[in-house]
């Protein structure tokens, strides 16, 4: 009995310690469960921001009760699908429908946004939709509008996915109206797709600035070294397929006439990256203005959408040139090598021709037998090594300035037998007129005269230059072009200075940039050698 008792016991005992350790479990498991649904709500809440501007899209409709059955289920209607007429091999048939080609990806970024209507109405949507037809309906336009033969289309793709490459999807857009901030994953995609050549254009939706400012910010965790520059009238997004210098607009229900305001982040002379402020949405989608926005509107919004992608599609080949890596000469050279040259740095965009020297050098050695340096060089104003480089190339495409030392120490240079040769990147207007204002600083006294035919910088050479060939771009402007356009400043007689306002360096480079307003590749190494082996004779 005794031991039956005590066995009694100590069951009674564990049964007690399973039964608090059960509870002890599932009070830790009810913790746990409520943490993980505390965490989910806050993660909710969190991607549910509260935004003050309401969205673009429609507040949703009262819910309607569903109609009456009409018809029960299972009962047969009596209609048989009609099948059509079958075509006989002696009919005539349409012609085969154009090429299609996916062009452009509108991203899906950003969190699900709340909104509560001034009745209380509550809408959940996604930041990245916007207007939700406005991708679809701008190629839907450039389809319409470019009538290339091509059957553009459009999808849409998250951010932070793989598979951004500009060669099968050469334009990412991204729309929105509100701040936000862009993920690790995306960063790094929009970094590689953007160097590989794609084109990325953002839109203020409805000209909301924090938008912009958001796009700004986060484009310099892409580019920490790159900056947004507003684009002049004369770039050739404002010309690609309509000439647009005005665009309507309307703000706070005011429209008006002003010149189109379009940003971008460059590589080389392309804009990579398209800012445009105003917003095109609300055009694009064919739906009504909100009050409080700044929209570009009506045929204003779709024009410059269109010249958009026209411009992004044109730049496609240009891109994946600048995207390529570039040889670099790392070898010796003989101490008998006759010509060396430089690049002249400056605070501006002195670099836009990658491998420049290398296609100059080689054009000069084939075509005249003139022994080079093959050895890049580029050199600043304040370099101490500037008096060893004899001729100055100098190229650019928007504005600048020289300091006052810096402007001192390039008369002296002059002075002293170098020569500088300037062309304008890609021949923009900005370049051209910050050039002249700047060596007014170097020279105000000095004055750029154009050149005759006749000068020696065109007849000394082995190859007499009398007539040239200039760009489709820049026979659009000026039909008449046959001639070199240059100009030179003369320093005690000698010329010192030699300008082109059209571009140069990019056809020696043989680019494949078809904005540029300059000669054709050929050209431009005959005048690239009369230049050289003038000034080494003067």
């Amino acid at each position: 009995m005794t031991r039956d008792k005590s066995q009694n016991t100590t069951k009674k005992s564990q049964r007690t310690s399973e039964s608090q350790s059960s509870n002890r479990v599932l009070r830790f498991g009810f913790c746990l469960g409520f943490a993980l649904c505390c965490l989910g709500f806050c993660r909710t809440a969190h991607a549910q921001r509260t935004v003050s501007f309401p969205p673009a899209e429609s507040k949703p409709p009262p819910p309607v009760k569903a109609p009456p059955r009409t018809q029960a289920g299972g009962e047969d209607t009596g209609i048989l699908p009609d099948y059509g007429p079958s075509q006989r091999k002696t009919q005539d048939r349409s012609p085969p429908p154009p090429t299609t080609l996916t062009v452009m990806y509108k991203v899906e970024y950003g969190d699900k946004l709340k909104y509560v209507h001034p009745d209380g109405t509550v809408q959940i949507f996604e930041q990245w939709k916007s207007y939700p037809d406005d991708g679809a309906n701008l190629i839907s336009y450039s389809n319409t509008r470019l009538n290339d033969g091509n059957n553009y289309q459009y999808a849409t793709k998250p951010l932070a996915s793989k598979g951004f490459d500009p060669v099968d999807i050469p334009i990412l857009l991204m729309t929105g109206d509100y701040d936000f901030t862009l993920k690790p994953a995306e960063v790094e995609n929009l970094r590689k797709f953007i160097a590989a050549g794609g084109t990325m254009i953002f839109n203020a939706a409805r000209g909301r600035d924090e938008f912009s400012r958001a796009v700004a910010r986060e484009m310099r965790r892409v580019f920490p070294q790159k900056q947004f520059m507003r684009l002049p009238l004369d770039h050739p997004i404002f010309n690609a397929r309509y000439r647009i210098q005005q665009v309507l607009t309307m703000v706070n229900g005011v429209q008006f006439q002003r010149p189109p305001e379009v940003y971008s982040l460059d590589i080389g002379t392309r804009a990579a990256v398209i800012l445009v402020p105003g917003g095109m949405g609300a055009a694009w989608s064919a739906t009504k203005y909100h009050p409080a926005g700044k929209h570009i509107i009506g045929e204003s919004a779709i024009r410059l959408g269109v010249n958009l992608v026209a411009y992004s599609l044109g730049c496609t080949e240009y891109g994946k040139f600048l995207a390529q890596e570039f040889p670099v000469f790392n070898g010796r050279t003989r101490p008998g090598d006759v010509f060396r040259f430089a690049a002249l740095r400056y605070s501006g965009s002195w670099d836009v021709n990658p491998a420049l020297q290398n296609s100059l050098l080689q054009g000069l050695k084939e075509n005249t037998n003139i022994d080079v340096h093959y050895e890049p060089n580029a050199v600043g104003l304040d370099d101490p090594e500037l008096g060893n480089y004899p001729l100055l190339f100098m190229t650019g495409h928007y504005d600048f300035q020289f300091s006052k030392e810096e402007a001192e120490k390039l008369a002296k240079y002059l002075e002293r037998g170098g020569m500088l040769v300037v062309s304008s990147a890609a021949g923009l207007k900005p370049f051209d007129k910050a050039f002249k204002r700047e060596l007014k600083k170097v020279f105000p006294e000095g004055e750029l005269i154009k050149l005759p035919p006749s000068h020696a910088l065109f007849t000394g050479g082995f190859n007499p230059i009398d007539k040239i060939n200039y760009t489709p771009t820049a026979l659009k402007d000026d039909p008449t072009l046959e001639a070199p356009q240059f100009h030179g400043l003369f320093v005690d007689g000698r010329l010192a200075v030699v300008y082109s306002p059209f571009d140069l360096m990019s056809a020696l480079n043989r680019e494949s940039n078809a904005y540029a307003k300059g000669v054709t590749p050929d050209d431009a190494a005959r005048l690239v050698n009369s230049v050289i082996t003038y000034a080494l004779s003067h």
